[in-house]
């Protein structure tokens, strides 16, 4: 049966180290019997020798449930939904039924969450973590099937675990590209707080801004509603930004609200860039300038994964970043000033 990547096998890792199979099961699987000290030496050899654990040799041993599950992190949120029928459309082609959470961007409900999925005996979970490392940790100390990490941050990758996203990289570069070439250079990214994504583009986007000799404003508060309220603030002052970059197109939409609070026009006087291309946003007044990311690709694909992984199948490139597509439309504008 053909393994998911060229690296050795449970017995070659534990022959690797001098130690039994079963301490390096318990150690990966985050299970009493080992140390702290232990765990953490496994976890690191195994990914500097690119080991992925069988799934479809564990299978073998354990019943399957025939079901899959996926964790997003707001519903409120359209573009999920596009998601979740390219995640359910690709597992009931395969024979799967899915089960739907949300964290709600709750740290402890998301664990919760987790939990409470491991208790029906999934096949495999596909999460959009609110913090990569910490959803792992709670679903590696209740299952071992396979997990894939759905629009998470770069820096969470292990050779234990799959994920894909929109290319993040691309989509702030665009977006920042598209502004300075139409002659903005006081230009703020609005984001959403407590995400390690979020932190990830925060990153991503001070590099371009010093690329471009320009300044970096970032607007960010403890919760979504602060956030807006520090936007209106932003927006107000003398020095404001004459454009701004936002995390999803939902942001943008309360950047449409909070402009009009601070007396601006869109694009005359502020130019926004969304994040998602929702199906609502060429409808708002002006149509919204976005990042567009096949929402419903990353569901399918998040799906076929893990059911490769079950399968024993090769997995291709088990960290995916799907490319972007930049949608200009009428919400920016050369700046005014």
């Amino acid at each position: 049966m053909r393994r998911a990547s060229n690296g050795p096998t449970l017995k070659g890792l534990a022959a690797i180290m001098g130690i039994s199979p079963s301490a390096v099961s318990m150690a990966l699987n985050g299970r009493p019997g080992v140390s702290d000290e232990l765990r953490e030496r496994v976890r690191a050899v195994a990914a500097e020798h690119g080991y992925l654990p069988n799934f479809a040799a564990r299978a073998l041993r354990v019943e399957r449930s025939n079901m899959l599950g996926l964790i997003s992190r707001n519903l409120s949120n359209p573009g999920y939904l596009r998601l979740i029928d390219g995640f359910s459309g690709a597992a009931e082609e395969h024979g799967y039924q899915i089960l739907i959470g949300t964290s709600d961007l709750d740290s402890s409900r998301e664990a919760s969450m987790i939990r409470a999925m491991t208790n029906r005996q999934l096949d495999g979970l596909a999460i959009a973590p609110i913090e990569g490392e910490a959803a792992l940790a709670t679903w590696r100390a209740e299952s071992d099937r396979p997990v894939v990490l759905v629009n998470s941050a770069r820096s969470t990758k292990s050779s234990s675990v799959m994920s894909i996203r929109g290319d993040a990289s691309q989509a702030v570069r665009l977006a920042v590209d598209h502004l300075v070439g139409l002659g903005h250079r006081r230009i703020g990214l609005v984001t959403n707080p407590g995400l390690s994504s979020a932190s990830e583009r925060v990153s991503l986007f001070r590099r371009m801004m010093r690329a471009a000799g320009l300044r970096s404003r970032v607007i960010s508060g403890g919760s979504a509603g602060e956030t807006v309220k520090l936007t209106v603030r932003a927006l107000s002052r003398d020095d404001r930004p004459t454009a701004v970059i936002t995390d999803s197109d939902l942001l943008a939409h309360h950047v449409y609200d909070a402009a009009a609070e601070a007396g601006l026009r869109i694009p005359h006087d502020l130019s926004v860039v969304g994040h998602d291309d929702l199906p609502t946003s060429h409808l708002l007044g002006p149509a919204l300038t976005t990042i567009a990311v096949d929402r419903f690709e990353i569901g399918r694909q998040a799906a076929t994964m893990l059911i490769a992984a079950l399968n024993g199948d090769e997995i291709e490139r088990p960290h995916r970043e799907l490319p972007v597509e930049l949608k200009v439309r009428q919400s920016t504008a050369q700046p005014a000033e």
